[in-house]
């Protein structure tokens, strides 16, 4: 309408151009109006139908504006709503960022209808209801996040299962994983959270079938793969129910490795086969010094326990300063009746390392040579060191869950 209206004004306009000369100011334009005639001066009727066709064009343009002001009035509002979600977003989330959970719930979900992504605004507020121990109103935040936002299924369900791992609900977790497992089984994410379900539910077969996935995907550093898939030997073989048949299964780079060579040692010990045992830890000792295998050698039985002390002693020579080493010695040295012997490798022990168990032996020594009070401070001691864990256990120790579970919270 607009165009129409433009091109008759630009040929009202052109006409009177080319006609400009021929016009005589006191001619006349006669308009018939029913019973009536009105002359109007050409130059007058010229400027009256300018007005016109002026009057003409605002009010079509004032009918336009008022039949799209409800529609323009809609969009403007929305922007400003929409402008309104940015900045409570912005504000939630640096709320949240500073741990100021009630506020950040509450600045979240204010504008969460109007924001460009609400699922993000609802999944955010979910994390910071939890925070504040309100996870029936974190589930209703993750609910109202998919419904937002259901082809987002997969960014979802991995904010879900963190948060549900978080509280310390592993199950759960493990189950929401397992919901979304057709979307996530590509996505590194995925697999790096199922492999943290798994370890804290110590699934460790489950872990080992998706060490290669894991590898594959780059979804953890090499270096924390390969610690989870020792662990998960170390586990397997500490659990089994016939420990030599689980030997015979693993790897030959896993029976090289001292952890196992201490539980495999152990399992024949507990089954009277110290003989083997000794086989076994001497000949892993004579390639790798390890501290487990040392503190076994000393709890060896056998029929010549001076024939073992021999080759710890043997080896003390190249680390004489060995805590483990010289309670071993000790040990060994009480076995074979050389009592004074045994002191002095026990005491060696305690002066170069607070060991538990090194107090432990030399008090039953006092005690034996009628020493009660000498005796009773070194249990006191003793005691004191097991309770700060500075102990050697006579077990090998397994210090690798906990790192792997603080890289994994971090990844």
């Amino acid at each position: 309408m607009r165009m129409i209206i433009l091109i008759l004004l630009a040929s009202v306009f052109g006409y009177a151009v080319l006609q400009i000369d021929k016009i005589d100011p006191d001619n006349y334009v006669k308009m018939y109006l029913g019973n009536y005639v009105v002359e109007v001066k050409v130059l007058g009727f010229l400027l009256l139908l300018i007005a016109i066709v002026a009057l003409l064009y605002f009010t079509l343009w004032l009918v336009r504006w008022i039949w799209r002001s409800p529609k323009t009035f809609g969009a403007w509002r929305n922007r400003r709503n929409r402008n309104l979600a940015d900045e409570q977003f912005g504000a939630g989330y640096l709320s949240l960022i500073k741990g100021d959970w009630q506020r950040a719930e509450k600045q979240l979900v204010s504008k969460s209808d109007h924001s460009h992504v609400p699922y993000v605004n609802y999944l955010a507020a979910a994390r910071a209801a939890q925070e504040q121990g309100r996870l029936e109103q974190r589930d209703e935040y993750l609910k109202e996040a998919y419904q937002a936002a259901p082809s987002e299924r997969l960014a979802i369900g991995l904010t879900k299962a963190r948060l549900h791992q978080k509280a310390g609900q592993i199950e759960l977790a493990r189950a929401t994983l397992e919901d979304v497992q057709e979307l996530g089984k590509s996505n590194p994410q995925y697999t790096a959270m199922l492999i943290q379900t798994f370890e804290e539910s110590q699934d460790w077969d489950g872990i080992q079938n998706l060490l290669p996935i894991a590898k594959k995907q780059k979804a953890l550093p090499l270096e924390l793969l390969e610690d989870l898939q020792n662990s998960s030997y170390l586990h397997n073989l500490s659990g089994a129910s016939d420990i030599e048949s689980a030997w015979k299964t693993l790897p030959r780079t896993q029976r090289k490795r001292a952890k196992n060579i201490a539980v495999y040692a152990q399992g024949l010990m507990t089954k009277g086969d110290h003989s083997g045992a000794e086989k076994l830890i001497r000949s892993s000792l004579n390639g790798d010094w390890s501290a487990d295998l040392a503190d076994l050698y000393g709890q060896l039985k056998a029929d010549k326990p001076e024939k073992l002390l021999r080759r710890i002693e043997g080896w003390l020579l190249a680390r004489p300063e060995d805590p483990v080493a010289n309670l071993a010695a000790g040990r060994l040295a009480v076995a074979a009746n050389s009592l004074e012997v045994a002191k002095q490798y026990l005491q060696a022990a305690i002066t170069n390392g607070p060991i538990a168990s090194a107090y432990s032996e030399l008090g039953e020594l006092l005690e034996t040579n009628n020493e009660s009070a000498k005796a009773l401070e070194m249990y006191r001691v003793g005691m004191q060191l097991l309770g700060s864990d500075q102990q050697i256990s006579k077990a090998p120790k397994d210090t690798l869950l906990s790192d792997q579970n603080s890289k994994l919270g971090s990844s």
